[in-house]
């Protein structure tokens, strides 16, 4: 598996928010979806997460789920949520994760080891973009690198 330098853009996002536990990463996904089905929304690319560490909670992050949209929306009825016009990360290390279990806090710790290897310094927070292809689920797992970020 390489690690690659890339920028990760996406317009006209729904987001939310929510500090959880580490293993309950899907609640998020499926907040999204639920969303999408209930406000008749079209998504218009993948669905998307940041982990940010929690003070003092190893097993908790601090979750931000990101789903393009066609266009942008007010869901005045649905204060969980918001709209973002534009995200984009300049600059990370990604990693795919493929054929493998879906083990993104791995593929984060290889994603780490490398860049100190290279010396090279990366922000607390990482994406993992998912990627369902054949019924399978591919996880791009980004990293941006320090001062390249959003």
């Amino acid at each position: 598996m390489t690690i690659e330098k890339r920028a990760l853009q996406f317009d006209n996002l729904l987001v939310y928010e929510k500090t959880q536990l580490r293993t309950d990463w899907q609640e998020g996904f499926f907040m999204m979806e639920d969303l999408l089905l209930s406000e008749g929304i079209y998504k218009t690319g993948p669905v998307f997460f940041s982990v940010a560490p929690a003070e003092g909670e190893k097993s908790f992050g601090h979750f931000t789920y990101y789903l393009p949209i066609n266009e942008a929306v007010r869901l005045e009825d649905e204060p969980d949520f918001r709209f973002e016009e534009t995200f984009r990360i300049e600059d990370a290390l990604v990693l795919r994760q493929a054929n493998e279990s879906v083990d993104f806090h791995a593929a984060n710790d290889r994603v780490r080891e490398y860049a100190n290897e290279q010396g090279i310094l990366l922000e607390d927070t990482f994406y993992c973009v998912l990627l369902e292809v054949y019924g399978d689920m591919i996880i791009d797992l980004y990293v941006p690198i320090q001062g390249r970020g959003e």
